[in-house]
């Protein structure tokens, strides 16, 4: 067998060992049976996917060679859905981008009336990843001589070597302006995951239509790191007796169509393509009153910047949620690891690169958890203990983008909190390099941007900064940002005391706002046009928790300014529609300053308005050695807490006994 069969034959046992995989989770049983009343905002369904892209079809705008990048709900008007009742009929529009050879198109489709509404060319833009862009860098570089020779330079052969194709990125290098191209670190093939074995030295650079190999770097000849990477290790240590969630009497939580309820709270859910996970229509049940408190929430971007200016590395910026799409990089969930056992798995219908529809199985968990916390507690001398244990519900969605796994949760909490979390485990980015101990002469020069974490291999340093889009609707449309600063104040008498003083923020250019430890001050939205407990304009905070991480890029370096929204921990917009991502619609080799820096850039107002919330959440990343080979999950977390929302603590009537069939 040639190595260009070789070559071939490996990448396509890939995508192979991906579909068992897919193939074995669709077997597992969800744990209930699910209704399935439709709501305005449920995702696309398996008939509505094909039926779009007859449509487009029938009217000529596509063909064989056409490509989908996107196509999704395009969510109706917000009033609309706002004022809808279970039962009534809804339009249905679906949006497509689609990429016609290197023309790249934009569809609105309306699904009732079977028309095409909009058919707009976008010019000189790049839009994410298809799979077709990494079947055909597989392909030609099977098909270059210079990089198969290369390769056997160093002793191997195309089947002992697995490629990773990774965008490009934008920066001002005019010789790369208006291709797509893709560039391809390569890994040796053995004992544990490829991540851990660099092929340093060498990479291509791929135009996926020009079909060629259209930059091919050989610099240096670096020994492949051979460490024992393997994550199923013996060890004598002792297995613990099982602990799990344990429900006897069932859920607590009901699921019809897309539309989930538990103890007070109601909301939507679905998976998209580019965002992943989205929640919406978040209301809370207070009393006789159902109160709305977040209209949609979801990653907007997820940037990953490594520090290492070096040749082959200094393009690894990826903003992966518009590259290569969270909700296209979704895998399924492992009962009992990924999530409880007493889970219901949910599956996710998303397009491929033909329009069509493919299911990611156990795509999404729902599950309760006993926290083991208190809700709330006292103890009085004369009367003894009162107090209620801590329940929440998660909803969950994961996610493997090249070496990292990434969660995202959706928590519900009894006091009216909600919780989004972000779970990162998964490889370090690693780097081959000569050093094999820190005493070596080239350990200080090898680990300028890192940390050896095994013999000839770097852990290099990055950050994670992921934008969620907040539509905060606090009992109504109409909201307002207050910054609350607390200020020291000089008082008489043998103390200094803080007070709150408030300021609305007016425009965006004042909702621009970086946490500063210094300075605190508290992040609320409010309904200054209702009258909540004590006359207090109910409200919500944005409390950052463990999120909060400031860039240390240089704001002139392009990767800086093609992810502008980490400029600030927070924005503020004015509802629109069609601003959905905060580094913009085309992010792959875009231009700057797209999204939020563009869209704030007019300044508009915010006072009393609908508004949308812009959290960067984020953190840095300095690897070390017990992240080697596979790292620990870390966890992050911010929370909007209710403020003044509530005429009492919401949890206080949680029951003290649990409730049987």
């Amino acid at each position: 067998m040639n190595a260009q069969m070789k070559f071939r034959k490996a990448a396509k046992s890939g995508l192979m060992v991906s579909m068992m995989l897919l193939a074995a989770c669709a077997s597992m049983d969800p744990l209930q049976e699910m209704q399935a009343e439709p709501h305005p905002l449920d995702p696309l369904t398996l008939n509505e996917y094909t039926q779009a892209t007859a449509i487009l079809r029938s009217a000529g705008y596509i063909n064989d060679a056409s490509r989908f990048t996107v196509l999704e709900l395009l969510d109706p008007p917000k009033r609309s859905v706002q004022v809808w009742q279970p039962g009534e009929d809804f339009n249905r529009l679906a949006f497509a981008v689609v990429k016609q050879g290197s023309q790249t198109f934009e569809a609105r489709i309306d699904l009732g009336s079977e028309t095409v509404l909009a058919w707009t060319e976008v010019e000189d833009v790049q839009p994410s990843l298809i799979v077709e862009d990494f079947i055909n860098t597989f392909r030609i570089l099977a098909e270059d001589e210079e990089f198969v020779a290369a390769m056997a330079a160093r002793g191997y052969a195309p089947d002992e070597v697995a490629c990773s194709p990774m965008t490009l990125g934008n920066y001002n290098i005019p010789r790369y302006q208006g291709r797509r191209l893709i560039k391809t670190p390569c890994y040796a093939l053995g004992e544990g995951s490829r991540f851990t074995r660099p092929i340093e030295g060498i990479f291509a650079v791929v135009d996926v239509e020009a079909n060629e190999v259209y930059e091919f770097m050989d610099y240096a000849q670096i020994p492949v790191a051979d460490n024992p990477a393997a994550t199923t290790v013996s060890s004598n240590r002792q297995a613990l007796r099982e602990i799990g969630i344990y429900q006897p009497d069932g859920a607590n939580f009901s699921v019809n169509g897309h539309v989930i309820k538990w103890d007070n709270w109601s909301f939507h859910y679905r998976l998209e393509k580019r965002s992943g996970l989205v929640v919406s229509d978040v209301h809370y049940q207070d009393g006789d009153n159902q109160r709305s408190i977040l209209y949609q929430g979801a990653v907007s971007e997820l940037f990953v910047p490594y520090m290492d200016p070096d040749t082959m590395w200094y393009s690894r910026t990826f903003l992966d949620a518009g590259e290569y799409g969270f909700g296209a990089s979704g895998t399924p969930l492992s009962p009992g690891t990924d999530c409880p056992l007493t889970s219901l798995f949910l599956d996710a219908d998303i397009p491929d690169d033909f329009g069509n529809a493919f299911t990611i199985p156990n795509a999404i968990c729902i599950f309760e958890r006993n926290t083991g916390d208190p809700a709330w507690r006292h103890f009085e001398f004369d009367s003894g203990f009162e107090g209620r244990p801590a329940v929440e519900l998660v909803v969950r969605m994961g996610a493997t983008i090249g070496n990292y796994d990434y969660f995202i949760d959706w928590v519900f909490t009894q006091d009216g909190r909600i919780k989004p979390r972000i779970g990162a485990s998964g490889y370090d980015g690693y780097k081959g390099v000569l050093t094999q101990s820190m005493s070596d002469a080239t350990a200080q020069a090898d680990s300028a941007f890192g940390t050896l974490v095994a013999p000839g291999l770097i852990g290099v340093n990055h950050d994670h900064f992921f934008s969620f889009r907040l539509d905060v609707d606090i009992d109504g449309i109409n909201n307002s940002l207050s910054l609350d600063r607390l200020v020291p104040r000089d008082i008489a008498g043998p103390r200094t005391a803080w007070v709150i003083e408030s300021e609305i923020a007016q425009s965006e250019a004042e909702a621009k706002i970086n946490y500063n430890p210094a300075r605190p001050a508290i992040w609320r939205v409010m309904n200054p046009n209702q009258s909540g407990p004590v006359d207090h304009a109910p409200g919500y905070l944005l409390r950052p928790l463990n999120s909060i991480a400031y860039t240390l890029l240089d704001p002139e370096d392009p990767a800086h300014q093609r992810a502008a929204f980490t400029q600030h921990q927070l924005w503020v917009t004015p509802y629109a529609a069609d601003e959905r991502y905060a580094a913009g619609n085309y992010v792959n080799q875009g231009d700057f300053g797209m999204g939020l820096p563009a869209w704030t850039a007019e300044d508009r107002a915010i006072e009393n308005t609908d508004i949308v919330l812009w959290y960067s959440a984020g953190f840095h990343h300095a690897p070390r050695v017990e992240d080697f080979p596979i790292m620990p999950f870390a966890w992050h977390e911010f929370e909007l807490m209710p403020y003044n929302f509530f005429s009492r603590n919401p949890a206080l009537d949680i029951s003290p006994q649990w409730r049987g069939n």
